[in-house]
């Protein structure tokens, strides 16, 4: 049984927080961090662990408090990187860099603060900033995998795809990376071989792996048509739910279910991480296709499009509204579906829900303003992708932001409009109107951070230029 501190030692105190957030007790360690700090206002490390415990709890103001008073009796790096985090979540994005460069000038967590200080251009849109920034980290610590395919991504969101690529094999040896990929991966991940060259999978039996996200997997399934050209047989696993899609669209290959199937390694010559090969087919813009690669089954087809009835008189747009998580900026790229007011008061339009999660009361609010229903359907029936892919093909035109449904409608050559932050993700790069992956999507970005109206405008805007080349109903 752990020991009570004592009361007059705030290193205990400490020591018992750091501790308590090992083990994932947030609250308890703020709580023994903040008896430290009361016990020694000038205590050197309670101010960094007492602001990590606050904004991992979400106390931003709070942590931004904690580190503002630290800074005024002790300064030190790591209370300039607890301000910066808690700037950043508050929105502050200027402020916060200004903290990370602050926090640069010190010896210790250098690496750290000149990494979060990179983002922190990358969300101003200084590219050229963040590659400094990066470069700066990197030259630091060379083996630090992590700064390197972060400033892969930024390579990547300014079309330097061939250093961009290099870096982002880098994910290979990030720990958080492998730790998250591990429940697919398993014992694979001992097997992928880096730096593979085409002729390296010539004839061979090719197992390939996905390792990220389902938006990820499609944009990267986008490869597979370049290495079945190569191999002699393509073993593909991917998240179950992309699997139907992605074995109607590449018939050739095998998508076994990954929950139930033994992998020998016997069967195979080479195991290859199912974004590898961008480095070596995408190295320049004029590498991407940009044309539809996937496609459902016509009995998926036709059983959408018998379902939803007959067109409406003008265009069935599908609509999906939020996007992401905490920790992927779900706040800045996701609107509310009240926010599509203006596009949901075009005339003659049907409107089909495409958003993922619980959003029955919100589109029920919606519907019943409009006097007309906005179409929405159980995520039983649509969380298989090919489904998915059924339905987006009984629409004409799909509004979106930054979500997995941009991967797919785009994958599949529907009309894709994407209402994009001031700073989105590197798949739709710095500042091109269209995505070097898909033909059929085009880009609206805000000019401002949080500001949607303009884009909501352009978005309405680029609807009724559609709507008008409609013809008319008989």
């Amino acid at each position: 049984m752990t020991q009570p501190p004592d009361p007059e030692n705030p290193d205990r105190y400490t020591d018992l927080g750091i501790s308590d957030a090992m083990a994932g007790r947030l609250e308890q360690a703020a709580a023994n961090f903040s008896r430290a700090l009361a016990l020694r206002p000038d205590h050197p490390t309670a101010p960094f662990f007492l602001g990590a415990a606050l904004n991992g709890l979400g106390r931003h103001e709070e942590a931004l408090d904690v580190a503002d008073r630290a800074l005024a009796i002790n300064p030190s790096g790591e209370a300039w990187i607890v301000r910066g985090d808690a700037l950043r979540h508050l929105g502050r994005d200027q402020a916060s860099l200004e903290s990370f460069v602050e926090a640069a000038r010190w010896d210790i967590r250098r690496v750290e603060a000149l990494t979060k200080a990179a983002w922190q251009h990358v969300a101003l849109r200084h590219y050229d900033e963040a590659l400094a920034a990066f470069d700066a980290a990197i030259a630091l610590r060379p083996a630090d995998a992590a700064a390197r395919f972060d400033r892969g991504l930024i390579r990547l969101t300014v079309g330097d795809f061939e250093g961009g690529w290099s870096d982002y094999e880098a994910r290979l040896q990030k720990a958080v990376f492998l730790k998250e990929s591990a429940g697919q991966l398993t014992d694979l991940l001992a097997r992928l071989e880096p730096d593979l060259h085409p002729e390296d999978l010539r004839g061979r039996r090719v197992l390939l792996v996905s390792e990220q996200g389902i938006g990820d997997q499609v944009m990267f399934a986008s490869l597979i048509p370049d290495l079945a050209a190569l191999a002699s047989q393509i073993t593909c696993v991917c998240d179950f739910r992309l699997a139907g899609l992605l074995a109607a669209s590449f018939p050739e290959v095998r998508f076994p279910d990954a929950r139930v199937t033994e992998f020998r390694h016997s069967d195979y010559d080479k195991v290859v991480a199912m974004a590898a090969p961008a480095r070596q087919f995408r190295r320049r813009l004029e590498d991407f296709p940009g044309r539809p690669y996937l496609a459902p089954r016509a009995a998926v087809r036709e059983r959408w499009a018998a379902r939803l009835g007959p067109r409406p008189a003008g265009l069935r747009i599908g609509l999906s509204w939020r996007g992401g998580t905490p920790t992927t900026n779900a706040a800045r790229r996701s609107m509310t579906l009240e926010q599509f007011a203006p596009i949901l008061d075009l005339p003659d339009c049907e409107f089909v829900s495409l958003q993922y999660g619980e959003v029955a009361d919100e589109v029920a609010a919606v519907s019943a303003r409009l006097g007309r229903p906005v179409r929405v359907f159980p995520k039983a029936e649509i969380d298989d992708f090919e489904e998915l892919a059924g339905l987006l093909d009984t629409l004409d035109v799909v509004v979106s932001v930054q979500t997995a449904v941009v991967h797919v409608a785009g994958a599949l050559g529907k009309d894709c409009l994407v209402m994009l932050p001031y700073s989105p993700e590197w798949r739709y790069m710095a500042s091109s109107p269209t995505m070097p992956w898909y033909g059929s999507v085009e880009l609206h970005r805000q000019s401002s951070p949080g500001s949607w109206e303009p884009v909501l405008r352009e978005v309405t805007d680029a609807l009724r230029a559609r709507l008008s080349r409609t013809p008319a109903s008989p």
